[in-house]
């Protein structure tokens, strides 16, 4: 998706078929009907009623759902404990699974998975405390048995907390699951610190622990600031946050942002019938579905030049759409507004959906719609980098698209929202402008 010069583009390469061993469909169908699919029994019923009318439907509904993601998770964690040889199918399907259910808990807002996600690398579960996490998941739900607590490790972005919980009633709350003597005393001295303040203790405490101690102490609180982070922007909408000390602000109703989800959902179904399929949104977004023999094995050859052919350079943003079950602020295909026949059509290899966002397309589309297009100094692009807030280049330059009141630079986050989250090239820009949807301020900034 970003333009990083190492990766050299090839069109027989690029969103070449991939998919899951079709030895695990059998059991991504459970997992997935029982993580996305447990309140199934209920879904006529709010369809009919609506939460406003019969607020205990709310109650059912969540204590259903909790439910199947309770088992789907035992299932996970009992193959992950067993002696069983994990794949890196089986890696993908857990994660993508474990993504799935903490979207779902989060409303699948993106602002809220980018507070969660610190870009750290996945840990192997089979030589971390993953059991004692485990074991704290399950005593955590007995507690409240028509809750539910997702096991972080399981998923690619929730990378804040051991657990992320949801309560019988709804509501999120994070925690964190310590092991040992040292951990249980560290965490005693912050919480008598927190509620004293006293410096003398801290010098105490130096001198018992030593330099591991403190180091420690220093881990474990900016692991208590990132959850109160996240706490709060969840709860409250605006904090700063802890890691790179700007303050985050969140819209406090959210912000629908038109999808292209028919015309997906059009050209999958189309391709069944002929083989291949495709049309452009915003005369700029290429997508394409290939299924069957010659058009599946070969469809992304095509695609590429047909791209290419368009105006698409090979910096150009272009995935497959199978790409979102290994990219952490991806949705997850079970999540995707589209038929369980065509998910598990992308998951197990049936179909190929390639897609490209022509930047020179994009740009012409926003003159005529009238925004604001210019290229960025080389200074402007110089800051951006500087605060590790690089700028996507087109053709050498960063590029800024403004309106009447604000001006924004095109980055990365753009493409996520546009290639993963199936949002609108045009509308997705829009609200970002009009809503400051992004949480760096520096992309961002006030006309004048």
């Amino acid at each position: 998706m970003s333009n990083k010069k190492n990766i050299k583009y090839d069109p027989f390469e690029k969103m070449h078929p991939r998919c899951l061993d079709n030895n695990l469909e059998e059991l991504a169908h459970n997992l997935f009907e029982l993580s996305c699919e447990g309140s199934k029994p209920v879904w006529d019923e709010i369809k009919a009623e609506g939460f406003e009318k019969k607020p205990d439907l709310k109650t059912k509904f969540l204590a259903l759902s909790h439910k199947g993601m309770r088992e789907a998770q035992k299932i996970i964690t009992e193959i992950i404990q067993s002696n069983e040889t994990l794949t890196d199918s089986h890696t993908v399907l857990f994660s993508g699974i474990a993504d799935s259910m903490g979207w779902q808990m989060i409303g699948e807002q993106l602002c809220f998975a980018r507070s969660f996600y610190k870009e750290q690398t996945t840990i192997n579960l089979k030589q971390s405390n993953f059991d004692s996490v485990v074991s704290a998941a399950n005593q955590t739900m007995s507690k409240d048995p028509g809750s539910f607590s997702l096991i972080s490790d399981l998923t690619s972005f929730v990378q804040v907390g051991d657990l992320l919980t949801m309560g019988a009633r709804g509501g999120i709350s994070i925690s964190e699951v310590k092991e040992g003597k040292k951990n249980h005393e560290i965490m005693e001295f912050m919480n008598f610190f927190a509620k004293k303040g006293c410096p003398r203790s801290l010098h105490f405490f130096a001198q018992e622990h030593g330099k591991s101690g403190i180091k420690q102490l220093q881990r474990m609180y900016r692991q208590v600031d990132r959850m109160r982070h996240v706490k709060e922007i969840i709860t409250k909408g605006i904090s700063l946050d802890p890691d790179t000390n700007k303050k985050i602000f969140i819209p406090e109703k959210p912000v629908h942002i038109p999808g292209w989800h028919s015309e997906l959902n059009a050209i999958l179904d189309q391709s069944d019938s002929t083989g291949s399929a495709l049309d452009i949104i915003d005369d700029c977004l290429y997508i394409a579905s290939y299924a069957k023999g010659f058009a599946l094995a070969n469809g992304h050859i095509a695609f590429n030049f047909w791209f290419d052919e368009s105006g698409g350079t090979a910096n150009c943003p272009r995935a497959g759409l199978i790409d979102c079950m290994t990219h952490p602020l991806a949705l997850p295909i079970f999540n995707l507004n589209i038929s369980q026949k065509n998910k598990f059509d992308i998951l197990f290899g049936r179909k190929n959906v390639c897609i490209g966002l022509n930047i020179t397309a994009l740009l012409k589309k926003l003159e005529n719609e009238g925004f604001t297009v210019r290229e960025g100094t080389n200074k402007e692009a110089s800051i951006l980098d500087q605060k590790g807030f690089s700028p996507y280049r087109h053709n050498g330059k960063a590029i800024y698209i403004g309106n009447e009141q604000h001006e924004m630079v095109l980055m990365d986050g753009i493409f996520l929202r546009v290639l993963f989250h199936n949002q609108r090239p045009i509308e997705t820009i829009r609200t970002i402008l009009n809503n400051h949807l992004e949480p760096a301020p520096q992309y961002i900034v006030e006309q004048t």
